[in-house]
Formats: C-alpha cells, sequence, structure tokens
C-alpha cells in the first residue's frame, strides 16, 4: 500500500537526537581527556579534538562552547568529584567508632580507583595543567581539605586524636597533600606495574606513618 501526500514527514528510527548528542558528548569528553592526558592543555586544540571523533570544528561547537569548557567537565566527571564520592561511599559508622579503619578504608578505595586506565589518564591531565595554572584544580583542592577538615573536628571533639597536633585544615591537608602527589608521581597514565605498585605502598605507609603520629592508640583512649 503506498503513502499519502497528506501523510507528512515519516518519523525518524531509531535512537532519538537527545540520546545522539548524549553520545557524542561523551566520545568528545573520552577523546579529550586522553589528548589532554598526552599533550596537555594549551598542547591540544578543539581542531584535534573535532577530529579523534570525526566532527567538524563547528559541529563541535554545538555540544561546547570553548576548549576551556571541555577541559572543566573532564575533569569534573573525571577527577574533581572522586576523593569526595569516596568518602561518601565509605562505611560512615566506621568515621564515629574508628577513625584510623575509616581512612585505611578510603584510602584503599582510592587506590583502587586511582589506578583505573582513566584516573590516571586524569593524573597526567593536572600535571600538565599546573603549568597553566588552572584555577580549578586549586578549588577541587581545597574542597577536598574543607571536606577532611570535617571530619578531623569531629574527632578531635571525641578526643581521638592527640592534642596539639594541628588544626583541622593542618592535619587534613598534611593527610591529603602527599597522597595526591603520589597519585601524580606514581599513578599517571605512562606509569607501568611496578611504579603503580610502588605508589599504592607509598600511598599505605604514609597513612600508617599518619595514624601513629595524629591518633590516640586505644589504650590512651580507655584510660582517660
Amino acid at each position: 500500500m503506498g503513502s499519502s501526500a497528506g501523510q507528512g514527514t515519516p518519523r525518524r528510527t531509531g535512537r532519538p537526537p537527545a540520546a545522539d548528542a548524549r553520545d557524542t558528548r561523551a566520545a568528545v569528553l573520552d577523546a579529550a581527556l586522553a589528548l589532554f592526558a598526552r599533550h596537555g592543555y594549551a598542547g591540544t586544540s578543539v581542531r584535534t579534538i573535532a577530529r579523534a571523533v570525526g566532527l567538524s570544528d563547528a559541529a563541535l561547537y554545538r555540544h561546547f562552547p570553548s576548549k576551556q569548557a571541555i577541559f572543566d567537565e573532564v575533569l569534573q566527571q573525571a577527577g574533581a568529584g572522586l576523593l569526595t564520592s569516596t568518602l561518601s561511599g565509605t562505611d560512615i559508622t566506621l568515621a564515629e567508632h574508628d577513625p584510623p579503619a575509616f581512612l585505611r578504608a578510603v584510602a584503599e578505595a582510592l587506590i583502587r580507583a586511582w589506578d583505573k586506565p582513566q584516573a590516571r589518564q586524569i593524573a597526567s591531565v593536572i600535571a600538565r595543567a599546573l603549568g597553566d595554572t588552572h584555577i580549578e584544580i586549586i578549588t577541587a583542592t581545597m574542597r577536598v581539605r574543607d571536606q577532611l577538615a570535617v571530619l578531623f573536628g569531629r574527632w578531635m571533639h571525641q578526643g581521638h586524636i592527640v592534642p596539639a597536633s594541628g588544626t583541622p585544615d593542618q592535619l587534613a591537608w598534611e593527610l591529603f597533600a602527599p597522597s595526591a602527589y603520589v597519585r601524580l608521581l606514581y599513578l599517571h597514565a605512562e606509569a607501568d606495574a611496578a611504579t603503580r605498585l610502588a605508589g599504592h605502598e607509598l600511598v599505605r605507609r604514609h597513612l600508617e606513618f599518619f595514624i601513629e603520629t595524629v591518633f590516640k592508640s586505644t589504650d590512651d583512649q580507655e584510660t582517660q
């Protein structure tokens, strides 16, 4: 049976345009992550990203207004929220009753997350972007410090921490900064297996040193 002229344009089959747009954005972000990790922010152009996913420059700009917008979303999706999500996903009852066990659980979760291929690309992106004085990296780091400082303030109030160890902000920084440094040096996209394992061990050793130095032992707490 033939179609009549009054039926208009046939309905498009397959996925809706919104789904196509999401797929294209995801492909752009994946390609941009790999390019930023390899060449840095300054060494990656919009045209290079567009060609990597088979788009024209104009087509890419329909999804992202600028290279900076692509870079910001790459950091947000794959890096900036990682520690925050790890903290929120760890058993909160440990934070209340056994802070060292809570920190060990967070460290192990971070080691696993940081060692994934995409996360190691992000480490390379961050290391290269530091030379570009990228404010988003600084802002994300301060957010992490502030969130950890809330926990340290609570643990001080509960008597878990040795007196005069430092302010909550200082302790949060002393815990977080060395591990983040290890991540950039040992858990980046070009790191081989031996280097990555050495990084895992450095994070664990730093955490145990920090716990032994800052937290009171169980015996000390029971004698109070």
